[in-house]
């Protein structure tokens, strides 16, 4: 069916309303200083500190993320202008993911388009708070290869997606299954398009290629941080707090109507049904700085969520290229809204957080703020992580009078004091050498634990 004129097409379908509603996510969140949560403070400090990108386990996409930022340094009038530089550099990967697949689903293959929205916006969604997470954006450019291989392999769509791939390369492991997925997709669609089998069958070599390469790149090189964190224990040790402790409530009617109108296309109230449940679960969680607290440890579970999204889009492009029938038309406009609507609650949960630990700074009189000294909504919130300690630094300016530190048994060895699990510094004889610390005057306090 081909796509309809614009002017005749329902606004709940239109991809330019969709892409803008996920932009306006992005940039409040970029705004409210989201790319400071969690591990985001440390880049930021870290970056400044060296003078360089920093780029953790080899993913190097992270230099042309923070590169601009350091170029801006000589005209930022404070570190938070530089971390909403580098919310706007992180935002720039998922709309790009976005707008290609959005670009190539069209006329016949528009209908597509539903679950690429669900998958770039949606299934990462309770982790996407974590602007700098490189799995989040792995999984997101992920789509760009199956919207790709849906639309039978345009060979003027090749250079867009070798950037995609590229960039997956170097962002995390994630990237490997997805290749996965996208070669075992193409080669499905090869047995049922055969005037086109040997350009599906083509491309399902490059995408299987680059998952074995990926997948041995991993085995080899992997840093212990990440064979940790890719061992079964710690999935399980995470998946109460990731998928209990998170907004991730809200997407299961998502996923339950994604399943429904897979099977049905008729429009019906139990959709709206569905969908009116998931924007209630969405909000509850995200306004609260407490409901969003295991947001860090989802991430990693956003391959499950889009598993079974890949698969029924997977089916149903091999449905069009049989001509099983016309594929069911889906609103853009309800995921697209609901990535919105809780992208921006939590940032603003998050800007909360922040102006609540500047000021307990402010208040406090010992240079040294503990964990202890915030009230239990903020202890108990995303400030409970040892990045919290970088944090406070990034959002008193140049130059920050005092610190916070999360846990002082943890992070003081021999006198100093850790920013990062590996990173330490000695206060006293400042051999941390960031800039605007220079003329700081913070011994550690004498009566804390050395």
């Amino acid at each position: 069916m081909p796509d309809l004129p614009l002017s005749k097409k329902p606004w709940s379908h239109s991809p330019l309303l969709a892409w803008s509603l996920a932009a306006a996510g992005f940039v409040v969140a970029a705004f409210c200083l989201a790319s400071l949560t969690w591990d985001g403070s440390y880049y930021l400090l870290k970056s400044l500190q060296d003078g360089a990108p920093i780029m953790p386990h080899r993913r190097w996409v992270n230099w042309a993320l923070l590169q601009p930022v350091l170029w801006a340094r000589p005209v930022a009038s404070a570190p938070v202008e530089l971390a909403v530089l580098h919310g706007l550099m992180c935002s720039l990967l998922p709309l790009w993911s976005l707008a290609a697949c959005l670009l190539m689903l069209r006329g016949a293959f528009a209908r597509l388009r539903f679950w690429a929205v669900l998958g770039i916006l949606i299934a990462p969604l309770p982790g996407q708070i974590l602007l700098v997470g490189e799995v989040t954006p792995a999984l997101q450019l992920g789509w760009v290869c199956l919207a790709f291989v849906w639309r039978g392999c345009p060979w003027r769509w090749a250079l867009p997606v070798a950037f995609s791939a590229g960039a997956m390369w170097g962002l995390h492991p994630v990237s490997a299954p997805f290749f996965f997925y996208a070669a075992a997709t193409a080669a499905a669609l090869g047995f049922a398009v055969a005037e086109r089998r040997s350009r599906f069958w083509t491309w399902a070599a490059l995408f299987g290629l680059a998952s074995l390469g990926k997948g041995a790149e991993t085995l080899l090189l992997a840093s212990d941080y990440e064979r940790a964190n890719l061992h079964g224990a710690a999935w399980v040790s995470e998946c109460a707090t990731g998928l209990l402790m998170t907004p991730f409530a809200a997407l299961i009617p998502v996923l339950i109507e994604a399943v429904c109108s897979f099977r049905d296309s008729a429009p019906s109230r139990r959709s709206t049904l569905l969908w009116g449940v998931a924007f209630a679960l969405g909000i509850a969680y995200t306004v609260y700085p407490g409901g969003w607290t295991g947001a860090l440890c989802y991430r990693k579970f956003g391959i499950l969520f889009a598993t079974p999204l890949a698969l029924m889009a997977g089916a149903e492009a091999w449905r069009h290229w049989r001509g099983s029938g016309d594929l069911p038309a889906r609103s853009l406009l309800r995921p697209a809204l609901l990535f919105a609507v809780m992208m921006v609650g939590m940032s603003f949960s998050w800007r909360y957080l922040c102006r609540s630990l500047l000021e307990h700074l402010a208040t406090h009189r010992s240079p040294v703020h503990m964990q202890t000294d915030l009230p239990q909504l903020e202890r108990d919130s995303a400030l409970n992580h040892w990045s919290t300690t970088s944090l406070s630094l990034v959002l008193q300016g140049w130059t920050p009078e005092k610190v916070h530190v999360w846990d002082c048994d943890r992070q003081t060895v021999k006198n100093r004091l850790r920013i990062c699990p590996e990173d330490a510094c000695r206060w006293e004889d400042k051999s941390f050498k960031l800039a605007w610390l220079d003329g700081i005057a913070l011994p550690f306090s004498a009566e804390r634990k050395p």
